[in-house]
């Protein structure tokens, strides 16, 4: 006698359907997605995306800075990050450029870079205040503090980015 595959599957039990629901990077993730979208869509007329416009941001404030400290200080894996500041770089947003070791690079931005920062301004406050209508985001900048903070305790100067 044959049994068929979906009656060999076994189904999780209900307790782990319904812990499902309280896995905190299910729902995080869940939240970033929402909170990218939101964002997305608000910086649209500027031109830039959620994602690049945090990195230009981190950029602005740390240049020139190089690759290693932009990574640790976004808690980027260097090698994604490689990527996301080609495509910058790529749009004139920010150069980069070797260090006095040749195995360093810096970032800086551009003055094109600073000059579509500040025009995302205004379009980032719309985002923000948007994104303050679903969650409260002095709580949700404490909760990322708390979470750089245990990272460097626990001696991971860098996440793994995905």
């Amino acid at each position: 006698m044959t049994v068929s595959r979906q009656a060999t599957r076994a189904r999780p039990p209900a307790d782990y359907r319904r812990r499902g629901r309280e896995c905190a990077y299910a729902n995080l993730k869940l939240m970033s997605r929402a909170i990218a979208t939101l964002y997305d869509q608000a910086l649209e007329p500027c031109g830039l995306r959620a994602s690049e416009l945090a990195l230009l941001w981190a950029i602005v404030a740390l240049e020139p800075v190089s690759m290693s400290r932009l990574a640790a200080a976004t808690l980027t894996d260097v090698t994604t990050l490689s990527r996301t500041v080609q495509g910058l770089a790529r749009a004139r947003l920010c150069r980069v450029r070797e260090g006095d070791d040749r195995r360093v690079r810096v970032v800086a931005s551009t003055a094109l870079g600073r000059r579509r920062f500040d025009a995302a301004m205004p379009c980032w406050e719309r985002a923000q205040a948007d994104a303050e209508s679903l969650l409260p985001v002095a709580r949700i900048a404490r909760l990322a503090r708390g979470v750089l903070v245990a990272e460097r305790d626990r001696g991971q100067p860098q996440a793994r980015a995905r």
